[in-house]
């Protein structure tokens, strides 16, 4: 069940905050906002963490989706919150000293708890160090309304605050037929345990196929690897899914992933 957000009272708020923190220390993250929580005609998506079993990730619109792929996606992310929230007394002050009006709750007045889309655990690949960088995401004509504007200062003087790096990321970034294949690819991320045991050898043969008649449509290159490799089609499919999503097997991510073209057109190749 969603959180009730009538008539919300300051001790109520701050329980959830509290879940909220405690979560994050103990290594079993709840986002601030569920997907139950929030009313809304949009896109909604609930689906499975990239790499902690059992976790579920709350993404509030069809560019939070396509955001986390990215996320999900970069060598550097090591984990992603998202609908973290930035403490109350913090986004008060910080208020205070911009003269803007922090957001409150239309029936009980009581201060709205601001929280940031993602906030990600990267690793600098030079020091070694990780680092801690927020990802706000929003269409570009919100991003520019005045209201929006001051509730974004909030979350990017905390962020300054925290020495947390701050980047606004639009749907004009992610609106792409790359996000699409992504959003295709997801759920191919992991393979089966049978799976993982035949795959290296089914790219051997996909590859030879690939080498030989790289003209052909894709779909009869995974089938011809998949009769050598001695499963079945759709097996093939979520091999070659698999090895895509891991990047194994470069493509061309402006072209719409689509298997009845040839495997030339999609710029298919070994990523060596």
């Amino acid at each position: 069940m969603g959180k009730n957000l009538k008539r919300v009272t300051e001790k109520r708020q701050a329980n959830w905050y509290l879940n909220h923190r405690n979560s994050i220390e103990s290594g079993c993250y709840e986002p601030f906002w569920r997907t139950d929580d929030v009313p809304s005609s949009g896109v909604k998506t609930k689906i499975s963490h990239f790499k902690t079993k059992y976790r579920i990730v709350h993404l509030l619109s069809q560019n939070e989706l396509w955001m986390y792929l990215h996320l999900v996606r970069n060598p550097l992310v090591l984990e992603i919150y998202e609908q973290y929230a930035v403490p109350l007394d913090f986004s008060l002050a910080i208020a205070n000293e911009l003269e803007v009006k922090h957001p409150v709750y239309s029936d009980s007045q009581v201060p709205i708890v601001q929280t940031i889309d993602f906030v990600v655990d990267m690793l600098n690949p030079e020091t070694g160090e990780i680092y801690k960088a927020a990802f706000p995401v929003k269409q570009p004509e919100d991003a520019l309304r005045p209201r929006t504007m001051e509730k974004m200062a909030l979350q990017e003087a905390y962020c300054e605050l925290e020495h947390m790096e701050y980047e606004l990321v639009t749907s004009e970034v992610l609106r792409t037929v790359c996000s699409e294949n992504l959003e295709a690819l997801y759920r191919y991320r992991v393979l089966l345990p049978f799976l993982q045991r035949v795959a290296e050898r089914w790219l051997q043969n996909f590859f030879g196929c690939l080498s030989y008649d790289r003209h052909n449509r894709a779909a009869c290159l995974i089938e011809r690897a998949s009769e050598r490799t001695g499963v079945d089609y759709s097996t093939g499919v979520s091999i070659f899914y698999n090895a895509l999503w891991h990047k194994q097997i470069e493509m061309d991510w402006t072209k719409r992933l689509k298997l009845e073209q040839a495997a030339s057109d999609l710029g298919f190749c070994p990523n060596d």
